[in-house]
């Protein structure tokens, strides 16, 4: 198990004013190329995300072990409850759906009783049912798309609180996720508190640059921006 834990408020609030584009530039900055979950978008958009990831892996489901014969039932072991009643106040439940957008990994039930417990957020690169109804739930959840169809029918939730893959992305317990409009980004928790710094400096930056193009200046030595347009931008802030 993992010594998992929440994200601090100063962390939450300035990941929280920036984009996963800027999270993403900051990451690359760093040698981190592809930290963007491929695949996965928001169920109900204008909604902000930061949560510390707790994780849960599946495998494909067999039919002599999920209940998929005609009477016969589950084969005991952890399940997508045991996941959601262990997940952390303050922790975004990240799902290794396998890329299975055929299959949901939760509906407007499962993602209340994730509110209620304090979740951020769930995020999954398999499907989501119900998804008007979980659009009503006030909790930022990001899915391949929906679905009619139940887990059990694809996936078996085997483990969880280890590292999984979700969107192509490697995910580890207590890694910090960012959510907006475009998707979600992973940043390593090591690096959570300069990512945040920086991310929240680089869109003041953007700011200034962005008030300057709308008043006519060239792109060339404004972005990204000279020497010269730094100085301008740090007296401006004084």
């Amino acid at each position: 198990m993992s010594e998992w834990k929440p994200v601090t408020d100063a962390v939450t609030e300035l990941l929280g004013s920036v984009s996963t584009a800027t999270v993403a530039s900051q990451l690359l900055a760093r040698g981190l190329r592809d930290q963007f979950v491929a695949g996965v978008g928001p169920v109900a958009p204008g909604r902000r995300m930061v949560g510390a990831a707790w994780t849960a892996r599946t495998i494909p489901s067999r039919e002599d072990l999920d209940g998929l014969w005609p009477g016969s039932r589950p084969v005991p072991g952890l399940s997508l409850f045991d996941v959601i009643e262990s997940t952390p106040a303050g922790a975004v439940l990240v799902i290794d759906g396998r890329g299975e957008n055929r299959t949901a990994t939760g509906g407007d039930i499962l993602v209340e009783r994730l509110r209620v417990r304090g979740a951020r957020g769930l995020v999954t690169d398999a499907g989501i049912r119900d998804g008007t109804a979980v659009s009503a739930v006030a909790l930022p959840c990001y899915s391949a798309g929906t679905t009619a169809n139940v887990s059990r029918a694809f996936l078996r939730i085997i483990e969880q609180d280890v590292p999984v893959g979700c969107g192509s992305v490697a995910v580890f317990p207590g890694d910090v996720l960012v959510g907006d409009d475009d998707g979600v980004i992973v940043i390593p928790r090591a690096m959570a508190d300069e990512v945040a710094r920086d991310a929240a400096e680089q869109e003041q930056l953007e700011e200034f640059i962005g008030e300057k193009v709308r008043a006519g200046a060239p792109l060339r030595g404004v972005y990204p921006p000279s020497a010269e347009v730094r100085a301008e931008y740090r007296a401006a802030r004084r």
